[in-house]
């Protein structure tokens, strides 16, 4: 009797576990079908009143998330105590990167010859400096006319000494008491194309002992020194 209850018990039990799991599945798919329902209702219902609002509406093609960028840390530089020092990328004048490129850019533009050269405002001053210093009986400026016989006696700077380029051998003994007595040396020739003056220039340094750090150069010539409307000097005499 027993085991006939509990066989019936086993059966009852069998038949009832399927019927329960398929219960739970209808229960999950009927929620999860409500679920989408109702995200669907409240996406229509707030689509709807966006559009309709007149004034404090979502900008849907508006990114509102805006990507944060990462800072950028200077660059840290150990110093020679072990403590960490911020370098400034730019420099520690001051200057942007741009501004260091732009004045880059300038100092390369000028020719690396190792000559030194003069505006027409630096010479001027100069030029100034020697009349005045004539006055005195004192020379510490020296203008060197590096153009041919012809040229510089049609008109040269006051107090120029005539010394050509390609006949400099010959005539730099009579004039080296003066040059090693100046401060600053100024060769010049007609400017422009011509580049006697920094032939002449390099041979002074190199050729004839005189300090390089006293040796310039004109760039503008003789030319721009009358376009200037200077005063001019003609004949063979300096003065």
């Amino acid at each position: 009797m027993n085991a006939d209850n509990h066989d019936g018990e086993n059966a009852s039990l069998a038949n009832d576990g399927p019927s329960e799991g398929r219960s739970n599945s209808c229960c999950c798919r009927s929620v999860l079908k409500s679920a989408v329902v109702i995200v669907a209702l409240s996406s229509f219902l707030a689509l709807t009143t966006n559009a309709l609002r007149s004034s404090g509406s979502i900008d849907l093609s508006r990114n509102y998330f805006r990507t944060l960028q990462a800072p950028v840390n200077p660059v840290q530089e150990q110093d020679s105590n072990g403590s960490n020092s911020e370098v400034n990328p730019a420099g520690n004048t001051g200057e942007s990167i741009s501004d260091q490129d732009t004045t880059s850019g300038q100092e390369e533009a000028q020719p690396d010859d190792g000559i030194q050269r003069l505006t027409f405002e630096d010479v001027h001053d100069h030029f100034m400096t020697a009349e005045e210093m004539v006055g005195m009986g004192e020379s510490i400026v020296a203008f060197v006319d590096a153009r041919v016989r012809d040229q510089y006696e049609e008109g040269h700077i006051p107090g120029a000494l005539w010394l050509y380029h390609y006949e400099s051998g010959d005539l730099i003994d009579a004039l080296r008491p003066q040059l090693e007595m100046a401060f600053f040396i100024i060769v010049y020739c007609n400017g422009g194309d011509c580049e006697d003056s920094l032939y002449l220039a390099a041979d002074l340094g190199s050729l004839y002992g005189l300090p390089p750090e006293n040796i310039y150069v004109y760039e503008g010539g003789f030319n721009e020194w009358k376009e200037r409307e200077m005063p001019v000097v003609t004949g063979s005499e300096a003065r």
